[in-house]
């Protein structure tokens, strides 16, 4: 069976989510954020990613990761927060790449085209309920984005 471990980064948190089975009827295995110390340099909240990232690897055994990227990203304009949040996907895709995990990217644009759907639908799930018969209704946005790029990989093995 396809499990994928999909994750939504943030400066200072990731949130990811453990999905399974077939993308047009997924099963939500376990979803949650996790934030490193708010007493962390970069670099030592950097190297607390990667530590989470390998213990979510290793205890979900994944068949891939999926990752989802801002809609845009243009170096001139970006803010600080713009720049850590991309870092700290930098540290999720090394980590995988380190245990030897394909990986999955994409902004919501690829993830509606995993989907077979479109952006505008999949930002209405976003705002909704449920998900392909998942019940997401307790979990904030940016973990429902986590269920969601991992569901939309379900279909890439």
């Amino acid at each position: 069976m396809v499990r994928v471990l999909g994750f939504r980064a943030e400066p200072a948190s990731i949130n990811w989510a453990v999905v399974e089975g077939d993308p047009n009827l997924p099963i939500l295995v376990l979803a949650e954020s996790l934030a490193a110390p708010a007493s962390y340099t970069d670099p030592e909240a950097l190297g607390w990613f990667r530590v989470q990232v390998h213990r979510l690897i290793d205890q979900f055994s994944p068949t891939l990761i999926a990752v989802r990227f801002p809609e845009a990203f243009v170096p001139s304009r970006a803010k600080d927060s713009d720049r850590r949040r991309c870092r700290v996907e930098g540290v999720i895709i090394e980590g995988a790449n380190s245990r030897g995990l394909r990986v999955h990217t994409g902004a919501l644009a690829t993830i509606s085209k995993n989907l077979e759907t479109s952006s505008t639908k999949v930002k209405a799930y976003l705002e909704g309920k449920e998900f392909r018969r998942m019940d997401w209704s307790n979990f904030p946005k940016n973990v429902r984005e986590a269920i969601l790029v991992g569901v939309s990989g379900l279909g890439g093995e």
